[in-house]
């Protein structure tokens, strides 16, 4: 997948490291709050620094990337704009906290970027650089390429560690693995109930009708993967055949039974093996990040992040950051 693409997996997925804005603690490490006349930096990792301009640039992108839902602007009147901020900040704090936590990783595990990467690197900055306008710089305090250039720098050695340990995920899912079937489910919570469940369904009363008057659930058809249910629910519900109905089954402080209806949907089978690959991913990539859980120092310029704000009365229309080095790596 292309650089730009990564983006939103960086944004979204599971990170242990992350840097508390209301408690004062990075992982097993502190958090060090200053204050004074830097006005230059919002945090600093193990001595590596993400300066205002940078997070300036990734806050500018993401209001003009994320800034529109369905052909709405989000940043009209109509809406809460000081809310709609403060989640975009701590986005893009949470995004940068990655970054920066893979590059620490990279150093340590003598990842590089290549001569070739670093002069694709300077196209794309100046080509970044040249489509901001005066008042964008200005804003973000840019004053050369090379701040962008080194923004850039940052985000492709993340994207090299995370992308070499995504080659690592295995990406064969089998078919029993990702089936997905349907079933009747009858829940109760006492095991009283559970024997007079068993002795209906053993009388030969029709388990949807059961299942309909007496399950405490909101409904009575489900249908689910692997995994949805605790293992001895899995154990059995999996080898039950169509129209087969299970004895009870306790979990999740209940008694389950289950009537399978239809034993694989292939569709949402096949959907479902995207799923399973996805949290593969996801579990490398918290592998990585555990690896460096505590290991690190942080300081927080509080100040400097206050100040990290748009004014909606400054014109920013600027929203390639990622797609520009997308487009040469």
């Amino acid at each position: 997948m292309r650089l730009v693409k990564r983006i939103v997996t960086l944004a979204v997925l599971a990170c242990v490291c992350t840097v508390s804005l209301s408690g004062c603690s990075y992982k097993d490490k502190p958090v060090i709050f200053q204050f004074g006349e830097n006005d230059t930096t919002i945090f600093i990792i193990n001595e590596m620094e993400c300066t205002y301009s940078e997070a300036m640039i990734y806050l500018m992108n993401a209001k003009n990337i994320y800034g529109t839902v369905d052909g709405i602007n989000l940043w009209s009147d109509e809406f809460n704009t000081e809310v709609i901020q403060g989640s975009l900040k701590d986005a893009v704090m949470s995004h940068l906290i990655k970054v920066f936590v893979l590059n620490q990783y990279a150093f340590e595990q003598g990842i590089t970027l290549s001569e070739n990467d670093l002069s694709k690197i300077s196209e794309a900055a100046k080509e970044y650089y040249d489509s901001l306008t005066d008042e964008e710089r200005a804003y973000a305090r840019i004053k050369d390429v090379s701040q962008i250039e080194t923004m850039y720098q940052h985000y492709a050695l993340a994207h090299k560690v995370y992308s070499g340990a995504m080659s690592t995920v295995d990406e064969e899912v089998s078919e029993d693995e990702a089936r997905i079937m349907e079933a009747l489910v009858l829940f109760v919570t006492t095991e009283d109930e559970a024997k007079e469940m068993q002795g209906m369904i053993d009388y030969g009363y029709t388990f949807e009708r059961l299942a309909a008057t007496y399950t405490t659930l909101d409904s009575f058809r489900f249908t689910f993967g692997r995994g949805q249910y605790p293992q001895n629910v899995d154990d059995v519900v999996f080898n039950l055949d169509t129209d087969e109905v299970s004895g009870a089954l306790e979990a999740d402080n209940g008694y389950y039974f289950f009537q399978c209806k239809k034993k694989y949907l292939e569709d949402e089978s096949e959907a479902n093996k995207a799923v399973i690959i996805q949290k593969r991913r996801e579990k490398v990539f918290e592998d990585i990040m555990a690896t460096q859980e505590g290991k690190y120092t942080s300081r927080l310029f509080e100040d400097n992040w206050e100040k990290l704000s748009l004014d909606t009365e400054v014109s920013i229309t600027t929203a390639t950051f990622f797609k520009t080095l997308s487009n040469y790596l």
